[in-house]
């Protein structure tokens, strides 16, 4: 009888452990999307983007247009830097910010990170400027990006290549 209740508690133990190895195969190492991050989104409206370019210097403010370069010919905001890295969701396009993001770094002035909807991939793209080293205080996010500019009629706030 003690064998036999020694065999079965055998039996159990090793049944628990292939099933925890099995569980933790299982589980995958999540990976939180960045645009889920923990930071204050900054949002500028259409309107208040398009007080900025008519009365704002270039050279007080930088425009990063993270659109596929395919879109950015086909429309963008004056004074935009390309960084075709839509929809920032991998490593090769999150690469492209990084690789960026020296070009954006020095000074105080304000970045606007515009995206075709004004959505994740801004949100992805701000999470990974903060982590090369830019202030979050200096990022904004253009509402609605640039399928929905509303100003797309006025040359002077619509470029097409």
């Amino acid at each position: 009888m003690k064998k036999r209740i020694s065999g079965l508690l055998i039996a159990l133990a090793m049944l628990a452990i292939v099933l925890t190895g099995c569980s933790n195969n299982d589980k995958k190492e999540e990976t939180k999307d960045r645009a889920e991050a923990d930071i204050e989104w900054q949002m500028i409206t259409p309107k208040d983007m398009k007080k900025v370019l008519e009365t704002d210097d270039p050279t007080d403010y930088q425009i990063i247009d993270i659109q596929p370069e395919a879109d950015y010919a086909k429309g963008h905001l004056p004074n935009s830097i390309s960084v075709p890295a839509y929809p920032v969701d991998t490593e090769e396009l999150e690469k492209i910010v990084v690789d960026n993001a020296d070009d954006f770094k020095e000074g105080d002035n304000p970045i606007y990170v515009v995206c075709p909807g004004g959505g994740s991939g801004a949100k992805r793209t701000i999470s990974l400027l903060i982590d090369e080293g830019i202030d979050e205080s200096r990022l904004f996010i253009i509402e609605n990006g640039a399928k929905k500019w509303p100003y797309k009629d006025d040359r002077k706030l619509w470029v097409t290549d």
